[in-house]
Protein backbone atom coordinates (compact mmCIF):
# COMPACT_ATOMS: atom_id res chain seq x y z
CA UNK A 1 0.00 0.00 0.00
CA UNK A 2 2.90 2.32 0.70
CA UNK A 3 4.33 1.70 -2.75
CA UNK A 4 1.08 2.83 -4.33
CA UNK A 5 1.18 6.10 -2.40
CA UNK A 6 4.83 6.66 -3.36
CA UNK A 7 4.06 6.00 -7.05
CA UNK A 8 1.08 8.38 -6.95
CA UNK A 9 3.23 11.05 -5.31
CA UNK A 10 5.92 10.61 -7.96
CA UNK A 11 3.34 10.89 -10.75
CA UNK A 12 1.95 14.05 -9.20
CA UNK A 13 5.43 15.55 -8.95
CA UNK A 14 7.01 14.22 -12.15
CA UNK A 15 4.06 15.00 -14.47
CA UNK A 16 4.24 18.81 -14.22
CA UNK A 17 8.03 18.63 -14.06
CA UNK A 18 8.19 16.81 -17.41
CA UNK A 19 5.81 19.35 -18.98
CA UNK A 20 7.94 22.19 -17.71
CA UNK A 21 11.15 20.62 -19.04
CA UNK A 22 9.58 20.04 -22.46
CA UNK A 23 8.45 23.65 -22.57
CA UNK A 24 11.91 24.84 -21.61
CA UNK A 25 13.66 22.67 -24.19
CA UNK A 26 11.05 23.36 -26.78
CA UNK A 27 9.27 20.77 -28.83
CA UNK A 28 11.00 22.05 -31.98
CA UNK A 29 14.45 21.38 -30.58
CA UNK A 30 13.51 17.86 -29.54
CA UNK A 31 11.96 17.06 -32.91
CA UNK A 32 14.95 18.59 -34.73
CA UNK A 33 17.41 16.40 -32.81
CA UNK A 34 15.25 13.33 -33.38
CA UNK A 35 14.95 14.08 -37.07
CA UNK A 36 18.71 14.52 -37.38
CA UNK A 37 19.30 11.18 -35.67
CA UNK A 38 16.87 9.41 -38.00
CA UNK A 39 18.50 10.96 -41.08
CA UNK A 40 21.95 10.08 -39.71
CA UNK A 41 20.98 6.45 -39.14
CA UNK A 42 19.51 6.17 -42.64
CA UNK A 43 22.59 7.76 -44.18
CA UNK A 44 24.92 5.46 -42.24
CA UNK A 45 22.86 2.47 -43.38
CA UNK A 46 23.16 3.44 -47.05
CA UNK A 47 26.89 4.09 -46.76
CA UNK A 48 27.47 0.80 -44.90
CA UNK A 49 25.59 -1.13 -47.58
CA UNK A 50 27.77 0.60 -50.16
CA UNK A 51 30.85 -0.55 -48.22
CA UNK A 52 29.65 -4.16 -48.16
CA UNK A 53 29.67 -4.41 -51.95
CA UNK A 54 32.60 -5.81 -53.88
CA UNK A 55 35.75 -3.81 -54.59
CA UNK A 56 34.91 -3.36 -58.29
CA UNK A 57 31.45 -2.02 -57.44
CA UNK A 58 32.99 0.25 -54.81
CA UNK A 59 35.36 1.69 -57.40
CA UNK A 60 32.50 2.34 -59.80
CA UNK A 61 30.41 3.98 -57.05
CA UNK A 62 33.41 6.09 -56.06
CA UNK A 63 33.92 7.26 -59.62
CA UNK A 64 30.21 8.07 -59.87
CA UNK A 65 30.46 10.08 -56.61
CA UNK A 66 27.66 8.02 -55.10
CA UNK A 67 28.49 9.24 -51.59
CA UNK A 68 27.98 12.84 -52.74
CA UNK A 69 24.64 11.86 -54.28
CA UNK A 70 23.54 10.28 -51.00
CA UNK A 71 24.49 13.42 -49.06
CA UNK A 72 22.61 15.65 -51.52
CA UNK A 73 19.56 13.38 -51.32
CA UNK A 74 19.40 13.45 -47.53
CA UNK A 75 20.05 17.20 -47.45
CA UNK A 76 17.09 17.67 -49.81
CA UNK A 77 14.89 15.56 -47.53
CA UNK A 78 15.94 17.58 -44.48
CA UNK A 79 15.34 20.86 -46.31
CA UNK A 80 11.88 19.73 -47.40
CA UNK A 81 10.88 18.82 -43.86
CA UNK A 82 12.25 22.09 -42.49
CA UNK A 83 10.35 24.14 -45.07
CA UNK A 84 7.16 22.18 -44.38
CA UNK A 85 7.63 22.85 -40.66
CA UNK A 86 8.12 26.57 -41.28
CA UNK A 87 4.96 26.70 -43.39
CA UNK A 88 2.99 24.98 -40.62
CA UNK A 89 4.50 27.22 -37.96
CA UNK A 90 3.45 30.36 -39.83
CA UNK A 91 0.12 28.72 -40.75
CA UNK A 92 0.68 29.62 -44.36
CA UNK A 93 -1.19 27.65 -46.96
CA UNK A 94 -0.55 27.35 -50.66
CA UNK A 95 -2.49 29.65 -52.93
CA UNK A 96 -4.99 27.88 -55.08
CA UNK A 97 -3.93 28.16 -58.72
CA UNK A 98 -7.03 26.83 -60.44
CA UNK A 99 -10.52 28.15 -59.80
CA UNK A 100 -13.68 26.67 -61.14
CA UNK A 101 -15.47 28.67 -63.81
CA UNK A 102 -18.05 31.11 -62.52
CA UNK A 103 -18.02 32.81 -59.18
CA UNK A 104 -15.10 35.25 -58.90
CA UNK A 105 -13.18 34.05 -61.97
CA UNK A 106 -13.58 35.57 -65.42
CA UNK A 107 -15.15 33.29 -68.01
CA UNK A 108 -13.54 33.30 -71.45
Amino acid sequence: MQYLMIVQMLIIIVGPLVKMVLKILGFGFVSYVGFNQIIGVAQDYVVSKMGESGPIIQNILGLAKFDVCVNIYFAAIATRFILAGIDKATDRKRNQVWRKPGGTSIDA
